[in-house]
């Protein structure tokens, strides 16, 4: 269940990020998940850090603003969204959604199975 999920290690190269945050706040993000990941972070510990290291700077520039956005973190078998919730008066709040994706035998004709260097002889 929700336990297995966070405390989990993700694994795997990232596939994809998709954001609305802004950019010095995304790229920022983005760096501080990928070392957690690279340390073997829990996934919770490394949404965590995100939320502190990266996600708090929101407080800051959206300083009395309201400001909602999300950043997603695509894995081979892990997808996390840390979504912000900023009000005009108050601080910001973090949510995140963690899911595991169910792996499936690749089309060998997709892919890198069909990496046309991959049978090649080594010279």
């Amino acid at each position: 269940g929700y336990e297995d999920a966070v405390n989990a290690k993700i694994s795997g190269e990232l596939n994809e990020v998709e954001s609305t945050l802004p950019d010095d706040i995304k790229d920022r993000a983005l760096s501080v998940f990928k070392a957690a990941v690279s340390e073997k972070y829990s996934i919770i510990q490394a949404i965590e850090k995100v939320e502190k290291e990266a996600l708090g700077e929101i407080e800051t520039v959206f300083k009395g603003q309201r400001f909602k956005g999300f950043i997603k973190f695509d894995f081979d078998s892990w997808v996390v969204t840390i979504s912000v919730n900023k009000f005009g008066n108050g601080s910001a709040q973090f949510s995140a959604g963690v899911g595991q994706k169910k792996l499936v035998c690749p089309d060998p004709f997709m892919g890198r199975l069909s990496d046309p260097n991959m049978n090649r002889p080594l010279t």
